[in-house]
């Protein structure tokens, strides 16, 4: 509605117009304009007072106007609400179809899924049929009333089957094979789940292998599965090889080889009797299907392992090789042993057979000839050795007496020394040479004794007295206890002395100075006991059954101190045994002293004083030091008054630090070193004095009773210029000397 106005005469001319009206469309919602009649009022036919009314009028229909606009507004706010709702709605409805669609699809994939395993179960299905057609295995299948399920054409024959009979009890049915327990059978395994296998024959002879076996079905037995198989052919071969196989048992039975057969994998197939013991079993079935790790003697079993493990791996056979084995118990035994590969048709190793022969025996009595070559070649070092100590004093004094004999009259004079020197070494050289002959008349039994009653104390006494001086000697302290009663003893005086003295020189050889040595006769249980112990070095407990032995000494060190050829002891033993008697020696081990008895009818062994050493002798170069170092006196001295009178300072010493002391006080231009000496031997002296600057230019002669190549290797590597053995050649020593160019100044020079 609008309001126009315009003036007429005085009184103002009021147009009013009515445009439109809105209204709600019913369709959309939506607010339209409706076409209204133009009405002209003039305002000069209008009172005042209906102006008034109208205007009022006017002014509530535009309030009832807007107050139905606002309602069509907020219908129109409703209805868009509500179509918002539906369009969420048709949103909604849309997603619904969608995931109905998507169901479809996987309801699609699952029906082709199964559809694929029906196709599978069916192959399998025949599969299964084709199967239980064609194998030789009967087989039938029965349910919680054992009654049939199904069957395969190879049973039919044996329980007369026919198609037509699946459903009924089998029990109802008669069988061909033997076993009238078959119906109890079904039952205690369709009761308690355990499996039955039996071997059957049937009425025609066959062998057949029954097994019954539960049918689970979703965790439970839901019946039985019955095999038969035909094992005619395989009892056949069985009963073939039963021979075969007794023949192979009593071999492995009766051969003493150890035998075993082992598969590819290192298990044992098969042992005897004697390869089990070595594996430490007492059954040889216990080894079968195990490796030597689980096996008692498994160290055993693994050294034959690997040497099995080389034949597997490589195909080539072993053919008697020697092998070492240590027992249990430690004793060391041989073996000549042969591997031979198992090959199969197709040339695969599948497997490996091993024969174990003993040969210790053999090997022992090997080993005892060259132990017996050894100390044949060790005995003729040790006596050239002890021969060459006396000899060289030997020489050295009679070169002295030579030189006294042949200097101007007047000034010879015979000292009184040398002549004790020659008589002090040829009575060794003649107990040497002594004992020898004794030991072999011993060994050979040609010994004889002159035999009488005698008191064995007196004869102990008097072998105390002829050993006192060398106990004295050795500063050993020595103690003798007799029986005041006489001990009366049959037997040759002579050589029981001997035994005793033999055996008191063996004490006081090997007990250090300060040590004890106790001598002591008495009787023992109606015996005549003489017993010999000291604390000396002991023997090795390995040697007490053979320290008896010819040419066996248990200790043997390069200064060959304790002296001596090895026979001593085996010249006390057969002594002994002549009388009728026993020896035995008893020690802790080294170091702990022993203890020699002797049980009579008579006497104990002799040993033999210690041998002394020699020494060189003749005349040197003027004008030049010399130091000797040597620890046998008598040698020592003589070659220190050769070199004296040749016009040369001569130094000595008997202990090698001390010699390498005097070396460097005296800076000699020539030494002459004893190899076997205390302290330290000579090869070490020679080592030392060479690191040494001021002893550059020194020579240095070795001299030993040793004279092989090796010794003379060994001297050379250690620093010695020259090797010589003795008792020396005086041309000799004094070529080498003028060869060695001694000089003047100091050796360092």
């Amino acid at each position: 509605m609008r309001r126009v106005e315009s003036r007429r005469g005085s009184l103002p001319h009021v147009l009013i117009t009515f445009d439109a009206i809105d209204a709600i469309d019913a369709n959309d919602g939506a607010p339209r304009r409706a076409a209204m009649p133009v009405k002209e009022i003039d305002l000069d036919d209008v009172s005042r007072e209906q102006l008034g009314a109208l205007e009022a009028e006017l002014g509530y229909t535009k309030q009832t106007l807007q107050a139905t606009t606002e309602q069509l507004e907020a219908s129109n706010e409703e209805l868009q609400a509500a179509n918002e709702e539906l369009l969420a709605s048709n949103e909604e409805l849309q997603s619904t179809n969608e995931e109905l669609q998507s169901v479809n699809e996987e309801l699609y994939s699952v029906n082709a899924e199964y559809q694929r395993k029906i196709a599978d179960l069916t192959e399998l299905g025949n599969d299964m049929e084709n199967l239980l057609s064609s194998t030789d295995i009967g087989t039938i299948f029965l349910d919680r009333e054992l009654k049939i399920r199904k069957f395969t054409p190879q049973i039919a024959e044996s329980f007369n089957l026919l198609l037509q009979d699946v459903g009924r009890p089998i029990e109802t049915f008669t069988y061909a094979v033997d076993h009238p327990e078959l119906t109890a059978d079904l039952k205690r395994v369709l009761a308690t789940g355990e499996r039955v296998e039996r071997e059957l024959r049937d009425r025609h002879g066959r062998s057949f292998f029954l097994r019954i076996l539960p049918y689970r079905a979703k965790g439970t037995i839901a019946g039985v599965v019955l095999t038969l198989i035909d094992v005619s052919g395989l009892k056949a071969a069985e009963d073939a090889l039963f021979h075969e196989r007794y023949l192979l048992n009593s071999l492995l039975r009766s051969v003493p080889d150890a035998i075993y057969f082992k598969d590819a994998r290192g298990r044992f197939i098969r042992t005897n009797n004697a390869m089990a013991e070595r594996l430490g079993l007492s059954d040889p079935g216990e080894a079968a299907g195990k490796t030597g790790f689980e096996l008692p003697g498994y160290e055993a079993a693994l050294a034959v392992h690997k040497q099995d493990e080389v034949v597997l791996r490589t195909g080539e056979a072993q053919h008697y090789k020697l092998e070492k084995r240590v027992r249990q118990d430690g004793v060391v035994e041989w073996d000549l042993v042969t591997r031979l590969p198992l090959i199969d048709a197709a040339r695969h190793i599948v497997g490996i057979i091993g024969i174990f022969r003993s040969v210790t025996a053999q090997k022992r009595s090997e080993e005892q000839i060259k132990d017996a070559v050894r100390r044949r070649d060790e005995f003729l070092a040790m006596l050239s050795h002890e021969l060459r100590n006396p000899l060289g004093a030997i020489v050295h004094a009679t070169a002295l007496l030579k030189e006294d004999c042949s200097a101007p009259s007047g000034a010879s004079g015979i000292d009184e020394k040398v002549v004790q020197i020659l008589e002090r070494q040829s009575a060794q050289m003649a107990r040497l040479l002594d004992d020898l002959l004794e030991a072999s008349r011993v060994t050979q039994n040609k010994i004889e004794l002159r035999k009488r009653v005698l008191d064995l104390g007196s004869v102990v006494k008097d072998a105390a007295d002829a050993v006192k001086n060398l106990m004295d000697t050795r500063g050993v302290d020595f103690a003798v206890i007799v029986d005041p009663e006489p001990i009366w003893v049959e037997g040759d005086p002579a050589r029981l002395q001997q035994v005793h003295v033999n055996l008191l020189n063996n004490a006081a050889k090997y007990t250090s100075r300060g040590g004890h040595v106790t001598l002591e006769a008495k009787r023992v249980d109606g015996h005549a006991v003489v017993r010999v112990k000291d604390d000396g070095v002991g023997i090795p407990k390995e040697m007490l059954d053979t320290v008896f032995e010819l040419f066996v000494q248990s200790s043997r060190t390069l200064d060959r101190s304790a002296g001596g050829l090895g026979v001593g002891l085996t010249l006390v033993r057969g002594l002994v045994e002549k009388h009728g008697g026993t020896v035995s020696a008893r020690s802790e081990g080294e170091g702990k002293g022993c203890e020699f008895e002797v049980r009579l009818p008579i006497s104990e062994p002799p040993s033999e004083q210690e041998a002394a050493r020699g020494s060189l002798l003749g005349k040197l170069p003027r004008r030049s030091r010399v130091v000797v170092v040597e620890d046998n006196d008598d040698g020592r001295e003589a070659l220190c008054a050769l070199l004296t009178r040749a016009g040369f300072e001569c130094h000595s010493a008997n202990h090698g630090i001390s010699g390498i002391e005097l070396m460097d006080e005296v800076l000699p231009h020539v030494a002459i070193v004893d190899i076997g000496l205390p302290g330290i031997d000579g090869l070490e002296f020679a080592r030392r004095v060479r690191e040494k600057p001021q002893h550059k230019n020194v020579y240095l002669i070795a001299l030993t009773g040793y004279g092989q190549q090796g010794d003379r290797e060994r001297a050379r590597g250690a620093g010695f210029d020259e090797h010589i053995v003795k008792p020396v050649d005086l041309g000799t020593l004094k070529r080498l000397l003028a060869e060695g160019e001694p000089v003047t100044g100091e050796s360092g020079a």
